[in-house]
């Protein structure tokens, strides 16, 4: 599916029209729990959940590539380091943006357990929804690695088809 038709049909389909809100629809999603919902974007991409279908959206429409020098993590690359990383049972990601390393890394070891970092919280609802969607477990901290701060913690916990998420007091 091309950029353009993914924007509209995505946007339609959470009942928007700027990317702009887009963030906060996609939070409301996975903090909600909205299934059916997720289900929806589900059949939208046609039951591919191999693919980051939102880091497109956010990189043309949201990513602030000039002063934060936003890009995405290109498929080949992702691929490339999830085989480097091997048999570990952790995968920590320092900039995990919306989630395509973390996606890549799930296709091939299921089981992994994911620690997640990501400084900018606009892209932050986008992660969060990309885990829930696939159902996948992880702590999701918002922060500055190089600074040893966090905003935000998230955990996503697995369900019986899609992830619940939630914010907790941080700690680190």
């Amino acid at each position: 599916m091309e950029l353009n038709e993914l924007y509209k049909r995505t946007m339609s389909l959470f009942g928007i029209d700027d990317a702009g809100e887009f963030g906060g629809a996609l939070m409301a999603c996975a903090f909600g729990h909205n299934e059916q919902l997720m289900n929806e974007f589900v059949e939208l991409v046609g039951g591919d959940l191999s693919k980051d279908w939102l880091q497109m959206i956010f990189q043309y429409y949201q990513a602030d590539r000039k002063e934060k020098k936003q890009d995405y993590t290109p498929r080949n690359l992702g691929v490339f380091l999830s085989r480097l990383v091997g048999d570990s049972s952790e995968t920590i990601d320092m900039c995990a943006g919306s989630g395509a390393l973390t996606i890549q890394r799930w296709m091939e070891c299921p089981d992994t357990v994911f620690r997640l970092y990501e400084i900018d919280e606009n892209v932050v609802p986008y992660l969060l929804f990309n885990l829930c969607v696939r159902n996948i477990p992880a702590e999701v901290y918002q922060g500055d690695v190089l600074q040893a701060s966090v905003e935000k913690q998230y955990i996503v916990r697995k369900g019986d088809r899609f992830g619940y998420v939630s914010c907790v007091e941080s700690t680190v």
